[in-house]
Order: C-alpha cells, then structure tokens, then sequence
C-alpha cells in the first residue's frame, strides 16, 4: 500500500496496545462504563474510525473484538450493549472500505508518477546523449566521421550484453576509443560498498583502493566526483569515478579512471565520460529487465535475439513495464498498429509519423519488417480504450490518405495491375491493449 509496510503482528499488537490503554483510562474515568458508550460523543466509534482509516479494514476489526471482549465483561447485562457493537461493526466496514478504495486511488497514481519519472530520467539521458553526439561529430568528423551516439548504438546492438562482464567491457571500449582513457576499472557496487570487478584497462588492475577518498565521496555522495572535487587530493589515487544508480537509487556499478591524457581532462570530456556509462549501463539494464521478465512468465515480451535493434528493445520494455501495470493496478494502454507489404507506404507511413506534431511526449513509435510486410505500432501509455478512439479516428483518416494518394499517383503511371482489387492489400489497422502486444507480433510474424 502506501504506506510503508510493517508486519501485521506489529501493526494487531500497536492496535491491541491502544485499545487497552483506551480502556485503561475510561476505566479511570468511570469504572461502570470503560468504554464511555453512555455518553453523548461516541468515542467508541472515534477510535474505530481512528485505527481503521490508519492501518486498514483488518487492524479495525482486531480493535473492535478486543472492545467487544471488554464490552462482554463489563456491558453484559446492559440492553443496549449488543446494538452499540454491531453499530460500531458497520461503521469499521463502511471506514473499511473507504480505506481500501482511497489506498487504491493513492497506489494507481503513485505507479503512474512513477513510471513518468522513469521516463522521463531516460529522455533526459537521451537528449543529454544526442546533444554530446552532435558536439562530437563537429569536433572529429573528418578524422573519424560517427558520432559517439552512433558508436554507442552500434556496440549495444551488435555486442552481447547478457551479463554485466560484457556491458563493462563494451563501455571502457567505448571510453578508450573516444576519451582516451588508458586506465579505468568498472566494479560491482552492493549497499555502497564496492566488490568484485566487472572489466579493467591499462595498469589500474582488479584490486582498488577502497576506501580512496574520491571513490568513497562518489559512493556517499551518489553523483560523479573528480579530483577538483575533494579537498585533499594527495588522498586519492585516482581521477574521476562516476556510479551508476538503478531505478531505486541504489548505486549498483561504478566507473573509476585513473589515467587520462592531460588534453581530454576537462569537464565536457568528463559529463561526455559520465553520460556514455550511464547510457550503455541503462541500456543493459533494460535488456536484464527483459530477461528476468521473460524468465519470470510464460506470455511475456521476449526478445527474438540478443542482436534486435535497440529501438525495438526500448519499445518491448516500456510494453512490459505497461503491460506490468495493467495487472497490478488495472491502468491500461494502447498499441495502434499498422500493416503493409507495400515499400511505397512504408515509407509514407515513417514520414508521417515522425513529423506528427501531436504525439505526446510518452508516445512511442517504432516500425519494423518482418514477416512478408512492414509492420508500424505506435505506444500510447495510461490510454484507455475510449480516450484512443479519437485519435485512432484520426490516424486511420490520415493513413487513408496516404493510401488513395498512392493509388492515385499508381494509376497516373498506368500501373492498374497493380492497384486492383485483387491485385492490391489494403493497410491492416487496428489498435489493442498492451496485454495483447504478443499476440499481435505473432500475427504479423514477428515472433
């Protein structure tokens, strides 16, 4: 729920606790009425409502049978003792229930927060990614014509990242090549203290100095420390250390260099250094997430191989992460998809798509081919089936366009055959529920 959760034994004996203490003191009050029903303020039903609102419809009953114990004890021969009960036993059902649907409001806009949050740290690191790329291919394009983005992507979708080992290795490749790094470690990180050693270049070796005084102020810290960071810097050995944090904000991995050339040693090339891990790291722990989603039930995403296009991967965990959300917390949304076996509209299609102003900023597209046909879905989140039919009514006009345009320019061209009612498919449209992602990739023959 949440609040944060305690053990219900904790919570029955902090109930059990207050109900005794509140019958101590009526007792003190008045000793032929402990529980003070015969005044004219219920405060039976007070603290009913108290406990019940706080801890819930179960923590609510264990107070009522302690009160209807006592009640029996000192109330027995008293005729409106059993009225007074089952009052106040309506009332912690009533308080119950509003406990559990306020709670279910709470948890269904706190996971929609979160997710948003989440979101919106990868568009970050995303934009901050392709703005170090533009300043990279400016800087060495015509000694070596790619950007750092491309690099990046290259190395994620044609290197295998199954386990951290390799994610490491690719990033200090990706460190060297760019940065000039000639010594840096990348290490495992468990409740902020660092472990074993994921991958290693230059003269740095596996064993570090761990209680350095700037890893230790990077791992207390959590954010990227170099050595204009620290006062003392004869206490340290190294230059730069940059942790990695999972979606909890725990620190699971960190990058320490130890030698760098003087000219790359200035903070744009340490913020590039810094961006370029979190980027590859971020990526492999989407890829983990996919994995363990996929170990941990029979209908999920998976991926068709370990080398898909990373846009692809994007897309499949943000349909899982939704998809998660349905289940738990019945917020569905929408994938509106689109099938061709036609170049020609395919590439309608992409043009369109990418410079429609009206997506919002969580919308996700992404087209593939697979199969006989090219297939184009498009992710809306927290869409529910009513809200999507405007806006399918739109793309479905739009996409017609494109369609009659076509035919229209084929028949100019006096290629009828072409166009005709045998001879020519029509665009498949049609838009579902995330939960149904996978039935829809075996359809199209992408699974």
């Amino acid at each position: 729920m949440t609040l944060k959760k305690r053990s219900p034994w904790l919570q029955a004996f902090e109930v059990v606790t207050v109900t005794i203490l509140i019958s101590g003191v009526g007792y003190l009050i008045n000793k032929n009425d402990p529980l003070l029903i015969h005044y004219h303020f219920s405060f039976l039903i007070l603290w009913l409502a108290i406990i019940t609102l706080f801890y819930g419809l179960m923590m609510g009953m264990v107070m009522w049978l302690f009160f209807a114990i006592i009640a029996v004890m000192f109330y027995r021969d008293d005729p409106i003792f059993t009225t007074v009960l089952l009052e106040n036993l309506f009332f912690v059902f009533l308080y119950g229930l509003f406990f559990s649907n306020l709670h279910n409001e709470i948890d269904r806009y706190k996971i929609k927060t979160n997710y948003l949050k989440l979101r919106l740290k990868e568009l970050t690191n995303a934009f901050f990614t392709l703005k170090i790329s533009h300043d990279k291919l400016e800087s060495i394009y015509i000694i070596q014509p790619a950007s750092i983005r491309f690099v990046i992507s290259e190395i994620l979708e044609s290197s295998d990242h199954v386990t951290p080992q390799q994610s490491a290795e690719n990033t200090l490749k990706v460190l060297r090549k760019f940065f000039g790094v000639n010594s840096a470690i990348i290490c495992q990180v468990k409740r902020n203290t660092i472990r074993d050693s994921y991958a290693y270049i230059g003269d740095i070796g596996q064993n570090i100095n761990k209680k350095d005084k700037l890893i230790q102020e990077a791992l207390t810290l959590k954010k990227a420390i170099y050595l204009n960071d620290i006062e003392d810097r004869e206490q340290t050995d190294y230059i730069y250390a940059v942790p990695f944090l999972d979606k909890r904000e725990d620190i699971v991995a960190i990058l320490i260099i130890k030698e760098i050339p003087f000219l790359f040693f200035h903070e744009d090339t340490l913020l590039k250094i810094s961006v370029a891990f979190n980027y590859i790291w971020t990526e492999y722990k989407k890829r983990a997430s996919l994995k363990k989603i996929q170990e941990s039930k029979k209908d999920s995403i998976a991926l068709k191989n370990r080398h898909e296009r990373q846009d692809f991967v994007d897309f499949k965990l943000e349909v899982a992460r939704l998809n998660n959300i349905l289940k738990g917390y019945k917020i569905d949304s929408r994938i509106y998809s689109l099938y061709t076996r036609n170049e020609f509209l395919d590439k309608e299609i992409k043009d369109f798509m990418y410079q429609n102003e009206e997506f919002e900023i969580l919308d996700q597209y992404i087209s593939i081919e697979c199969g006989h046909g090219y297939v184009h879905f498009i992710l809306f989140p927290f869409v529910s089936a009513p809200t999507i039919h405007s806006r399918a009514k739109l793309l479905d006009k739009e996409m017609d366009k494109l369609e009659s345009r076509y035919r229209v320019e084929r028949l100019e061209e006096n290629l009828q055959e072409y166009i005709g009612e045998k001879g020519y498919e029509r665009l498949r449209k049609k838009h579902i529920s995330v939960k149904n992602f996978n039935a829809l990739l075996k359809e199209y023959g992408c699974a």
